[in-house]
Order: C-alpha cells, then sequence, then structure tokens
C-alpha cells in the first residue's frame, strides 16, 4: 500500500511537471514545472527503496555502512552522532511543513507545501536509517507510524499536485490556449511514465 501511494504521488508530480511545461510554452504561469519534476523523482526514489527493501535487496547494507564506519573511528561515538543528525533532520522536515503552509493559499507557490510533505516523509525516512535506538524502539512499538507519514506524504502531495493541475485546466480555458500541442504532451507523459516504470524496474533488477 505504501509503494502503490508513492507511486501514485510521484505520477502526479510527472503529470503536474508536463503540464506547467506545457502552460509555460504558452506564456501561462508554469515556471514551477522542474519543481514538481523533483518531487516527482523523490517519491519515484522513495518508492523504488521500498520496493528494494521488500524484495530483501537491501539485506547487507546495515552492515557495510556499519564496517566503513568502525574504519573510520567513528563507531565507538555513534550515538553522538546519531542523536545530532536525528535532531537536525527532524528540525529541518518541521520546518520545511511549516514553511510551506505560510504558502498554502499561494495560487503557484503551493508547491511549497508538497515540498514540506515530502521533507517530512523524507526526514522520518533518514531518521530511521540512522537507527537511534530510542527510534528503533519507538519504531518497533509503533509500525504503523511509517505507513501513516508516508501516506500522508503521498496524499498531501498528490492532492497539491491535483489542485495545480485543476488550476492549469482553468487557465487553459480562460487563455483559450487549447491546441494541437495537447497530442504532443500526452505523447510525452505517456514516454515519462514508461521512462519510470523501466528504470524502476532496472534499479530493482541490478542487485540480482
Amino acid at each position: 500500500m505504501r509503494v502503490a501511494a508513492l507511486t501514485v504521488a510521484s505520477v502526479f508530480g510527472l503529470w503536474t511537471a508536463v503540464a506547467c511545461r506545457r502552460a509555460h510554452r504558452h506564456g501561462l504561469p508554469g515556471s514551477d514545472a522542474l519543481v514538481w519534476a523533483g518531487l516527482s523523482g523523490a517519491f519515484l526514489l522513495l518508492s523504488l527503496i521500498r520496493t528494494a527493501r521488500g524484495l530483501g535487496f537491501l539485506r547487507g547494507f546495515g552492515d557495510i555502512l556499519r564496517g566503513i564506519f568502525k574504519q573510520r573511528g567513528w563507531y565507538e561515538d555513534r550515538r553522538s552522532l546519531q542523536v545530532a543528525a536525528s535532531i537536525a533532520i527532524a528540525v529541518v522536515a518541521m520546518a520545511l511543513v511549516v514553511w510551506g503552509l505560510l504558502w498554502a493559499w499561494h495560487h503557484i507557490k503551493r508547491y511549497r507545501l508538497a515540498i514540506g510533505f515530502t521533507g517530512l516523509t523524507l526526514g522520518f525516512a533518514i531518521i530511521r536509517f540512522i537507527s537511534l535506538h530510542e527510534v528503533d524502539a519507538w519504531n518497533t512499538n509503533a509500525p504503523w507510524a511509517r505507513m501513516a507519514v508516508d501516506l500522508i506524504a503521498a496524499a498531501g502531495v498528490s492532492a497539491i499536485a491535483i489542485a495545480r493541475l485543476w488550476q492549469l485546466r482553468d487557465f487553459c480555458f480562460a487563455a483559450g490556449s487549447f491546441d494541437h500541442d495537447g497530442h504532443n504532451d500526452a505523447i510525452e507523459l505517456l514516454v515519462g511514465v514508461c521512462a519510470i516504470v523501466l528504470f524502476g524496474i532496472a534499479l530493482i533488477a541490478w542487485p540480482s
């Protein structure tokens, strides 16, 4: 379910990026296309990591990192590094959410709220990866938290993307800018989705 939600958010991000690019070509507000493309890539990466982890392809990766830390002499003092990194990431993630909420009603810059949602799930994933003992214990006692954070982030980004698509639709109707380019953009979107799927399959199959 988490992988499906993250993948849906990635597709909506790609769709919005293509729509913004088309709008920008017609002189309409669409300069946020690159941002939506980045958000799409971030959720694609999260989806691939969740899939690879579920299939067991990442097994042993933690041991490799642990060995690197021991070689560099960081392993003995890892707790102070874990605490500092976890706090810093949590602060940044919450700051991004608050920053996004301040722009939630702006007709274009509400993508900053989508960035906040993305930062929330990325931050939570990184904190879990850091593997502080207290976080591991809390994660064991509340396994639903991982799914909740991913679903909230994916739903938030998808909702903002849908709102942006609807807004672009209204702009296009008002400007009368629907033309033959729509067919080309549909092809571009299809190619982009196929590229995402093929790229994901390649990354998942690579470790085997």
